[in-house]
């Protein structure tokens, strides 16, 4: 960008007005197809990159969404691809002229804290939208800032669309394949997340009378060794899960190994299944099933619904927006039914 040019430069090579540049790099239809062309010849030719300051200047429009999410605690991963999330996000948004901001919040930080650190990003950003990923989806106090601030808010799952439970989703499909012996090793990185698929998949196997739920359930995150561990232990006695569900693809593939050192076939002997996907599930021997919520294509349609409601006229309401499914299985070669003699 050469120094010193202005919006007022690019309005006088164009010879129109500095609204109608303004109109222009807001992309309002209300610019005729030559002012348009002349305006973005004129762009091109002086080198002027418009920026945050000169895009709101039409309607008080920043174009500019906000992600608030909670940073993992020291050690840990995030709850969410958030790098997946960003390359989503980024391209629905530059589509339609644009832009994410990431804005994250200490883990641990107190609500009074939280609120007083995301009201000074408004104050500096303006966003036209923020979405609230999770776990900061369920801070009332952050929903209750962005409203006073007259500013929508947005989450993974749109208001009537509740999420779906994974654990329950694949408690029930291992079910419906003849298993009854399931067992399940928690380990997202979001408690709330493990405290919800492990109540839907107690909740499913308790109504077929299984009691699998009692015994072979690993309520909290372990390390490798203890995985391995654990999976030894249950899979070398006779009575041993037929199927056990994952909620880290890490630990998919820790069993996955178990499994072979004892000279169990997988899917024949067990067959298991993540509640996340990973390209290395893809491509073990064999590749393992996951049942996961699709993260990119849900904050994707968030930043549509944000954009769509902000852009839309009393004249051109914004249509009803296609949701995305709430939870996706990769059905892979680690399914199968349950063996008969177990």
């Amino acid at each position: 960008m050469r120094q010193g040019i202005t919006i007022e430069d690019v309005a006088k090579a164009a010879a129109v007005s500095r609204q109608t540049v303004s109109r222009v790099i807001n992309r309002s239809p209300r610019v005729s197809p030559e002012a348009r062309a002349r305006v973005e010849q004129a762009i091109a030719d002086l080198g002027w990159v418009p920026s945050l300051a000169a895009r709101s200047m039409a309607g008080g429009r920043s174009r500019l969404l906000l992600v608030v999410f909670e940073g993992p605690p020291p050690g840990s991963e995030p709850a969410l691809p958030l790098g997946d999330l960003l390359l989503a996000g980024t391209a629905t948004c530059s589509a339609q002229g644009y832009r994410l901001l990431f804005e994250q919040l200490a883990p641990g930080l107190s609500p009074a804290a939280a609120t007083a650190q995301l009201a000074a990003t408004l104050g500096a950003a303006q966003p036209d939208g923020a979405i609230l990923l999770p776990p900061a989806d369920r801070a009332r106090p952050l929903r209750d800032l962005l409203e006073s601030r007259g500013i929508a808010c947005e989450t993974l799952h749109a208001a009537g669309h509740p999420p779906g439970n994974p654990g329950e989703a694949a408690a029930q499909h291992l079910l419906a394949l003849g298993h009854r012996q399931i067992g399940f090793i928690a380990g997202a990185p979001d408690p709330a997340r493990t405290r919800d698929n492990l109540a839907g998949y107690r909740r499913v196997l308790a109504q077929k009378d299984s009691r699998a739920h009692r015994h072979f359930v690993a309520e909290t995150a372990t390390d490798l060794a203890a995985t391995l561990e654990l999976a030894r232990s249950w899979l070398v006695p006779t009575i041993r899960p037929t199927a056990i569900i994952a909620e880290r693809a890490a630990t998919a593939l820790a069993v996955l190994h178990v499994a072979r050192s004892l000279k169990l076939a997988v899917p024949r002997d067990l067959s298991l299944i993540a509640l996340e996907d990973d390209p290395a599930l893809a491509g073990s021997q064999p590749p393992l099933a996951a049942l996961h919520e699709p993260a990119a294509a849900l904050f994707s349609a968030a930043c549509e619904r944000l954009i769509a409601a902000r852009e839309a006229t009393p004249a051109s309401p914004p249509e009803p927006p296609v949701m995305p499914l709430t939870l996706e299985l990769a059905e892979r070669a680690s399914l199968a039914r349950a063996p008969r003699t177990i």
